[in-house]
């Protein structure tokens, strides 16, 4: 395990010195810690969305507020970061007249590579994919059971956020975050 951890630094060292940077340059400009702050800044404090179709043939609609909680990240690799973002959600899903709560605690993590480019080191986010989002979902009543069950109110969350954070890493602001210049 250790020599694939050595192997990799060796390759990373490579590509950096390809475009005349070390490898510390861009770890310490593709940080944890780095990550943490332009994440948490461009998603802010609160998030919403909704109202969106939801559920087979759109026959829902959804809408979601919520607050950010501390985000989190690691090096997951020589060069990969991978960031936590915890989400609180209150969630309305709407069936004809009927309204059908549900709080959500969310966790959705991204992924972060770090390279070397001319002049510059570039960070490429992962796309959010179900897999990468935790969500422990509450509902109460017949309604909430019935929309767990038949509508598969997992997947449709899963769905919506990930569409929701790939949105939110494709602005323009997003992009120029993902490009560091450096001497």
């Amino acid at each position: 395990m250790a020599a694939l951890g050595e192997e990799g630094r060796a390759v990373a060292e490579r590509e950096a010195a390809a475009h005349g940077l070390d490898l510390d340059t861009v770890l310490s400009v593709a940080s944890p810690q780095r990550a943490v702050d332009v994440i948490a800044g461009l998603i802010g404090p609160t998030v919403s969305f909704g109202p969106v179709p939801a559920g087979p043939h759109d026959m829902a609609t959804a809408s979601a507020s919520g607050t950010v909680g501390r985000l989190t990240a690691w090096r997951d690799g020589v060069t990969r970061v991978t960031v936590c973002v915890p989400v609180e959600l209150d969630l309305t899903v709407v069936i004809g007249s009927r309204s059908i709560p549900a709080e959500v605690d969310l966790v959705v993590r991204v992924g972060l590579e770090g390279r070397a480019s001319a002049g510059a080191v570039e960070i490429d986010v992962d796309p959010v994919q179900p897999e990468d989002i935790d969500a422990d979902i509450r509902t109460r009543g017949v309604g909430g059971v019935f929309l767990r069950r038949l509508g598969d109110l997992d997947a449709e969350i899963r769905h919506h956020v990930g569409v929701y954070v790939s949105a939110v890493l494709a602005t323009p602001e997003a992009v120029a975050e993902c490009r560091i210049a450096v001497a």
